[in-house]
């Protein structure tokens, strides 16, 4: 299948790749982010399924400007259900987790299990520099330069992390971003940080409402979390699978909020896991 051409409004403005033959398996991305960040767990499951990798509106390929959690939930819930790809394994990653429980708690028909990484959705999801990102004026200049850091600085950082102490290392190696954000910053930008910003406060807007529908969700769902994640915090996915019905709680010893790009094999795991709980 052939990647989705941009066009203005609707999930028809999705870039979406689109590839493989199976069952399907919708791969949502953080903040920032793109599709492209889910690559090794794509790989993996591309021998059995059908694996759809979005750019989120305000992100990569997709043209339209970034909207709320709740408006990303349902055009890729339009998206899946005009593809032809619903019922679907729904993965999210940080806060794409956020986006897949909204799907699942408000478009069930289109979400067969969920797959939740470092997810955001419980209130130890956020903490006060959340709210700082979040002001105006403010957080367009903490994020602006929390992103020069995290895109351009950081990542040339990590390649160094083996030089240090194995302890060290290791938790560099999974907490910094690779050279791949390197490049998305630079050629994404100014647009990528507006993008940042207003899901900054729309993730501190709509918290509340992610939480409330965790009580909603039907579909068989894992929760994974590393224990060196920094960004959302193990007891964030411990709340959200305690307010699941029927979630599995997993915790991966020495790994942080990357797990796509570290763990992918788990990644991928984790859905046939899932998919086996469907039945």
């Amino acid at each position: 299948m052939t990647q989705s051409a941009a066009m203005d409004g609707g999930w028809e403005a999705l870039h979406v790749d689109d590839a493989g033959t199976g069952a399907p398996v919708l791969l949502v991305h953080g903040q920032p982010g793109l599709g492209t960040d889910w690559e090794l767990v794509v790989e993996d499951l591309l021998g059995d399924h059908r694996v759809l990798t979005p750019d989120r509106p305000g992100y990569g390929r997709s043209q339209q400007a970034p909207v709320s959690m709740r408006e990303n939930a349902d055009l890729l819930a339009d998206m899946l259900a005009a593809r032809a790809a619903a019922p679907a394994v729904v993965v999210g990653h940080s806060y794409g987790g956020g986006i897949a429980i909204l799907m699942a708690a408000h478009r069930p028909e289109v979400v067969r299990g969920l797959v939740l990484l470092g997810s955001v959705g419980a209130p130890d999801s956020v903490n006060g520099f959340d709210h700082l990102l979040a002001m105006p004026h403010v957080g367009e200049v903490l994020s602006a330069a929390g992103l020069l850091t995290f895109g351009r600085v950081l990542p040339r950082l990590r390649p160094a992390a083996r030089l240090l102490p194995s302890g060290l290392a290791e938790r560099l190696r999974v907490g910094l971003p690779d050279e791949r954000y390197a490049a998305s910053v630079t050629r994404l930008g100014l647009r990528m940080c507006r993008t940042f910003v207003a899901e900054q406060r729309s993730l501190l807007a709509e918290l509340a409402d992610v939480e409330a529908g965790l009580g909603e969700v039907r579909a068989p769902t894992e929760v994974v979390t590393g224990t060196w994640d920094v960004i959302v915090p193990p007891a964030a996915a411990a709340e959200i699978a305690a307010a699941i019905h029927g979630a599995e709680l997993v915790t991966v010893a020495h790994e942080g909020h990357f797990l796509a790009r570290d763990v992918p094999h788990l990644v991928a795991g984790a859905v046939r896991r899932v998919e086996a709980r469907v039945g």
